[in-house]
């Protein structure tokens, strides 16, 4: 069974709808949260970070992507004109290495030209910690899904420090100077701070612009809470998403329709309606959607019936080119052209989803590809920050797992890249640990692994 039947069996049993919510108001939400005890569970906030981490992407606003032109207002993420300063070239160590541990106390990040530093410091402890991987929804989320919150609390002294001392719980709904749904203006601010200084991206937002994205997202978790099932403190970390443009780089080779009985393609158009209805919130530009072989297209993808229009229009054939095509489909048009004539108006996310290791190409192009497009970026005033990549697997190729490893593990390109194994492998290593992931927090995982290091850090963490 893939993930999109699991996750409609998932959806029965609950008694929600079945099926993805597409653009914001294409159908009425489904119930609040009910979700089950979050996975990844930590103590702490997220490993402190001391290089700009794996990649964050931009791409300009071309007449054929649908963007809108430079100085756009009125869109969560959508900054006022591209970096005004330059960016040092730095050092990519690998995921894990140099790192500081998970539940320890941050250390503070390097300065980035551009913006006074003091703009994107971390909070005291106590002012709207940020909480780790699902930390705080500990209690709440596992007595919904049958848990004891005091079973769940013990587990978690078991492993980690106290929750309060990394800092205090959100405010509650309703509090003094707290947005709608749970959250606070100060809780979201903090979160897309740290996320601005994690990846290196200071010189696409100002604090300023930071303080206008954190005033609008509260209702836009809120329905990111109740459409997925998932915990409003995991639902925050989706925020990072108004700070990217978001290209899904899709294999569309012939395995993807042959093997599994097409549960593959059915998974993949999963992921593409979640990353379409999250994208669409915090940016109505949507997604981009690029194949391997097919040579068209979509842009501005926002809603169910468009992805459904276009995978009906995509012949599933071919090998799998992964870092050829990638370089021109993607990066050259997306990222380092436009990066090169001072274009690019926000870093960009590429999520790549592949259901099979390289084939018609050398198993090294990919490495090569990721490692030349961050030293490109580094030489302008962008930054390597401007582009991240995630790689996600759906289907149960052991090739494709093992090839995703060794990329993740990689002492030069493992530091720049996140790869999420396929629905049923997560799933399995998170059992062990005691911890109940659903197709939900699989994709959220799938989505923000990229640029928050807290999820591909403790991902790391537990392939060791």
């Amino acid at each position: 069974m893939g993930l999109a039947s699991k996750l409609a069996a998932a959806q029965g049993a609950a008694g929600g709808a079945v099926g993805v919510p597409g653009a914001p108001g294409a159908g009425a939400p489904p119930a609040p949260n009910t979700a089950t005890r979050p996975p990844y569970p930590t103590g702490g906030p997220p490993p402190q970070q001391g290089y700009p981490p794996q990649g964050q992407q931009g791409y300009p606003p071309q007449g054929q992507q649908g963007f809108p032109p430079q100085g756009q207002q009125g869109r969560p993420g959508y900054p006022q004109g591209g970096p005004q300063h330059g960016y040092p070239q730095q050092g990519y160590p690998p995921q894990g290495h140099g790192q500081q541990g998970y539940g320890q106390p941050p250390q503070q990040g390097y300065p980035q030209p551009g913006y006074p530093q003091q703009g994107y410091q971390q909070p005291p402890q106590g002012q709207h910690g940020h909480p780790g991987y699902g930390m705080a929804a500990g209690a709440a989320a596992g007595a919904a899904a049958g848990y004891g919150a005091s079973q769940y609390q013990q587990h978690q002294q078991q492993q980690y420090p106290p929750q309060q001392q990394y800092g205090a719980p959100p405010g509650a709904p309703g509090a003094p100077g707290g947005a709608p749904g749970g959250g606070s203006v100060s809780q979201y601010m903090d979160s897309l701070q740290r996320a601005v200084q994690e990846n290196g991206i200071q010189g696409f937002y100002p604090p300023q612009r930071l303080q206008q994205i954190a005033g609008t997202v509260g209702p836009l978790v809120d329905q990111c809470v109740q459409a997925w099932k998932i915990p409003h403190e995991i639902a925050v970390d989706l925020i990072r998403l108004a700070l990217y443009d978001i290209v899904i780089f899709v294999d569309d080779s012939g395995s993807m329709s042959f093997e599994e009985n097409g549960e593959r393609i059915e998974d993949l158009k999963l992921i593409l309606n979640r990353a379409a209805f999250a994208a669409s919130l915090f940016d109505q530009n949507g997604i981009e959607v690029r194949f391997m072989n097919n040579q068209h297209g979509g842009n501005g993808i926002r809603s169910e019936q468009q992805v459904q229009q276009l995978i009906s229009q995509t012949r599933f054939h071919g090998l799998t080119p992964l870092g050829t095509s990638l370089q021109s489909k993607v990066l050259d048009q997306l990222v380092l052209g436009p990066a090169r004539g001072g274009a690019l108006q926000k870093p960009v996310l590429v999520i790549t989803i592949t259901d099979g290791h390289p084939a018609g190409e050398s198993s090294n192009t990919i490495f090569k590809v990721i490692r030349d497009a961050k030293n490109q970026l580094g030489r302008t005033r962008y930054g390597p920050g401007a582009v991240a990549f995630q790689f996600a697997q759906v289907g149960n190729d052991l090739k494709a797992r093992e090839f995703l490893s060794k990329l993740d593990s990689d002492r030069d390109v493992g530091g720049m890249v996140d790869c999420t194994s396929n629905f049923e492998v997560e799933q399995d290593e998170m059992a062990r640990q005691g911890v109940d992931l659903s197709p939900s927090m699989w994709i959220v995982k799938m989505l923000v692994g990229a640029i928050d290091r807290s999820y591909d850090s403790h991902d790391e963490q537990r392939r060791r």
